[in-house]
């Protein structure tokens, strides 16, 4: 879960983030383990899908 804290903290404000998920992996899954992530660092995200990515603003 580490990992995702590491994604998390390197999105500036006025950036978003994007994951695409690896085989076996889900869309959903991945915006769950971002949202989690953020709100383990003390931080929000906003997270939508687009073409198979996963795209994630912090706040």
């Amino acid at each position: 879960m580490r990992q995702y804290e590491d994604y998390v903290n390197s999105v500036k404000g006025d950036e978003a983030g994007k994951l695409t998920p690896e085989e076996g992996e889900t869309t959903r899954g991945l915006a769950l383990r971002i949202s989690r992530a953020a709100k383990r660092v003390g931080k929000t995200a906003d997270t939508w899908v687009r073409d198979g990515s996963v795209y994630f603003v912090v706040s």
